[in-house]
């Protein structure tokens, strides 16, 4: 049984957890597509053809291990830490193991994306890396049948306007990375929260949304500021110099609840506040760990530091991330240097900033008379990277040549050369 929880102290654990000294950091990636036919419909997870029947196809092809709930696939292990997961509405999500290089995080990702080729062609399916979904709507999506959805779906339903978009409708990319104490910890997760205006724009690739011109560049950022401000967003705690992992921690106690686990069971919470839940005496660490699974702001614990800020993007997107977070994260000099370029925005500055960024791209002002196309790539400029790992970044150096983000330029596609053809969007969009 999990250890009961009684004091603040205890809650620390499960951060304390993933604290590694230096020689033992590495880079986890989070890769998420869309499957859909040939015309950018979603291709449903049941039935005949469906994403049930494609992760078996998977499964034969890598050896990797079936997982699921009630006798039904839900996802894949592959025994040696990477992992293939499904959203709500069957977007496949395919996770590393923790990875010390670029270079052999590549390695699993062409491996994955080499599977997936061959499962795409016997089915005739398309993988969409993008942010947003070109062709449908929630209502046009069954979810999956998976328990902890049957508690986070009416949630979200009622706590905003555009929850159901976020769950069924949205695919992005995330890089989970180390810290070595709870001081590295805060000032890690206090960089990646300030930074989030910039990583918005420079990856934004969600103009489009459910057959038309969304109005965005980033839709996928824009829903998030529509599904439940309890759980989402900058953690305005945590933005201050002198932020600890205490501030996150007293955060978490405070979002309502959703569900723990007991058996088989999940038992719901909705309306409680883990402070409160605790104060009951029922709390148990893999309760916290349950809870902070349901928290979803620009950057999280799990317990490595998770990076949310970013649509879904291409395979060469996913590892230039993966280098700029390396680049940033894992040199004191770079994040020296972008802590002086992002210590004078207040908190209403960068929430302002991050609501434009997901309308405007790296076209966005700051509230100092200056765009994010400039933050970005000052940003870039500030990297340390060794010369093996640099070429990595082209991606991102090809985005600032050219001085829009993919969402801003497909908005000028849609309006202009494109004629509005979403189809034109699937095949530029299609791995």
């Amino acid at each position: 049984m999990s250890p009961e929880l009684r004091h603040h102290q205890d809650l620390m654990q499960f951060f304390s957890a993933g604290h590694r000294p230096q020689e033992k950091w590495s880079l986890g990636l989070e890769f998420e597509v869309f499957v859909t036919n040939e015309h950018g419909q979603a291709v449903g997870w049941d039935g005949d053809g469906g994403v049930e029947q494609l992760l078996l196809e998977l499964s034969r092809l890598s050896g990797w291990e079936t997982t699921g709930e009630n006798g039904r696939v839900l996802g894949l292990n592959s025994g040696d830490g990477s992992r293939v997961t499904l959203e709500p509405g069957a977007q496949l999500e395919f996770n590393t193991s923790p990875c010390r290089d670029l270079a052999s995080l590549q390695l699993e990702l062409d491996q994955y994306l080499s599977y997936l080729k061959l499962a795409g062609e016997k089915f005739g399916v398309k993988f969409l890396a993008l942010g947003s979904h070109p062709r449908n709507a929630p209502d046009e999506i069954i979810r999956i049948p998976k328990r902890r959805y049957d508690i986070l779906e009416p949630w979200l339903a009622e706590a905003d306007e555009l929850g159901l978009w976020m769950m069924k409708t949205t695919c992005g990319m995330q890089v989970n990375f180390d810290h070595s104490d709870a001081d590295d910890a805060a000032r890690k997760l206090r960089m990646s929260l300030r930074l989030s205006p910039v990583l918005t724009a420079l990856f934004a690739n969600s103009a489009v949304r459910a057959g038309e011109v969304s109005g965005y560049a980033s839709w996928r950022g824009h829903i998030w500021t529509r599904t439940d401000q309890s759980r989402c967003g900058m953690i305005p705690s945590c933005l201050g110099a002198e932020s600890s992992l205490h501030d996150y921690v007293n955060w978490a106690l405070d979002v309502p609840m959703l569900f723990v686990e007991r058996g088989a069971d999940l038992i719901d919470q909705r309306g409680n506040t883990f402070a409160e839940f605790m104060a009951a005496g029922e709390a148990r660490l893999a309760d916290w760990d349950v809870h902070l699974s349901t928290l979803f702001p620009e950057a999280r614990f799990r317990p490595q530091l998770e990076l949310r800020s970013v649509d879904g993007g291409c395979p060469s997107t996913a590892m230039a991330l993966c280098a700029l977070v390396k680049g940033l994260f894992y040199s004191s000099k770079a994040l020296e240097r972008v802590e002086q370029m992002m210590e004078g925005y207040s908190t209403l500055e960068l929430q302002g900033m991050l609501e434009d960024a997901h309308r405007l791209g790296l076209a966005a002002p700051t509230t100092d008379g200056r765009s994010l196309l400039e933050l970005a790539t000052s940003l870039m400029d500030a990297l340390d990277l060794d010369e093996d790992e640099q070429m990595f970044l082209a991606p991102i150096h090809e985005q600032l040549r050219r001085g829009m983000s993919k969402g801003e330029e497909a908005q000028e596609l849609m309006r202009g050369d494109w004629g509005g053809e979403i189809q034109r969007v699937i095949e530029s969009s299609s791995i």
